[in-house]
């Protein structure tokens, strides 16, 4: 939901931040790091997760154990970071929007959303497409409101769970749909997986997710997918409209993710951290071999990342409160 020309030009404006300094190198981990990612394997988190641990523990000489906590939205592997030793063997891969929306949905988070984190980078985005199965005789968005408005039926969307990103894109849908006199029904599940095989069976109607997500499925012809939630076409969906041309103005969710670690994490250890990781989400391989499965890698200041965690927090809010969202 935040800009990304703003986010692009955190990745120009990282070139000089990244080139690394003398005392960048002066921190050495002297055991194994862990880096925490709130969903379980297969998802866009986890690959993120799996892309940067390799890499960086050839670069600090230590392995990165990639911990999968899932749960809870986010909540369970959040509160492992906010409470681990801030002593630089502990990180944190956040979904940016999980994390915005738990801090509205959650009165009683055991952490503080903001404070109790050190941000060290933002780290990638894959903009959310709405996919429904190809047996749906709808070719677009304006289409499968038609067509339920006309039958006096709901939609029913599923997403990974309440205040994930695909859950507040179909809420948001909703609210615009309420115009047409069409009512949607959100179908939470725990995870992607399960919502995205029910998809492909017919038992949902439609889903937001992320293109690195879907994109091997609307190729192999398992989806169809109906509108992008970018301000721009995607190259790798070059047929696939915008919500903005589907008839939602200023409809654009992005999910992302971000790197972080426990609050009052040592400085030369943070220095160190985000210097190595921000080398490789510039590296020009490792770029390539995720863009073409919809995930662009976008390093940042630490500035920049708590501004974007901020502000995720006030946009997710203002969509939550207008819905009448309430955590289960």
């Amino acid at each position: 939901m935040h800009g990304s020309n703003a986010i692009r030009c955190a990745f120009v404006a990282c070139c000089l931040f990244a080139s690394g300094t003398a005392s960048a190198d002066e921190w050495a981990p002297k055991r194994p790091l862990r880096l925490i990612v709130p969903f379980p394997t297969g998802g866009t988190a986890d690959l993120l997760g799996r892309l940067i641990a390799p890499a960086l523990g050839g670069a600090l000489g230590q392995q990165i154990v990639v911990d999968n906590r899932a749960g809870a939205g986010g909540v369970i592997a959040m509160e492992a970071v906010a409470h681990a030793q801030p002593d630089g063997y502990t990180l944190g891969l956040p979904s940016l929007t999980a994390h915005a929306g738990n801090a509205t949905l959650n009165a009683k988070l055991p952490y503080d959303s903001v404070n109790d984190f050190l941000p060290l980078t933002f780290a990638g985005q894959s903009p959310l497409v709405l996919v429904v199965n190809p047996s749906n005789p709808a070719q677009s968005v304006q289409d499968l409101i038609s067509r339920a408005q006309a039958q006096s039926r709901s939609i029913n969307f599923g997403s990974s769970g309440i205040g994930i990103a695909n859950h507040i894109a179909g809420e948001l849908m909703k609210l615009n749909a309420a115009r047409d006199k069409v009512t949607m029904v959100h179908v939470p599940y725990k995870g992607g997986g399960q919502a995205m095989i029910d998809i492909m069976g017919g038992q949902i109607d439609m889903m937001f997710n992320p293109v690195s997500s879907v994109l091997a499925f609307v190729q192999g012809g398992k989806l169809r997918a109906l509108a992008i939630a970018d301000r721009k076409r995607s190259a790798l969906l070059p047929g696939v409209a915008t919500m903005a041309e589907s008839g939602f103005p200023d409809f654009y969710m992005i999910e992302s993710w971000g790197l972080v670690a426990p609050a009052r994490t040592p400085p030369d250890a943070a220095l160190r951290l985000r210097t190595e990781v921000v080398k490789i989400l510039r590296r020009p391989d490792l770029v390539e071999r995720v863009g073409v499965q919809g995930l662009e890698l976008v390093p940042s200041t630490p500035e920049q990342l708590r501004d974007i965690m901020v502000s995720e927090i006030k946009k997710y809010r203002d969509v939550i409160q207008r819905a009448g969202i309430k955590s289960q």
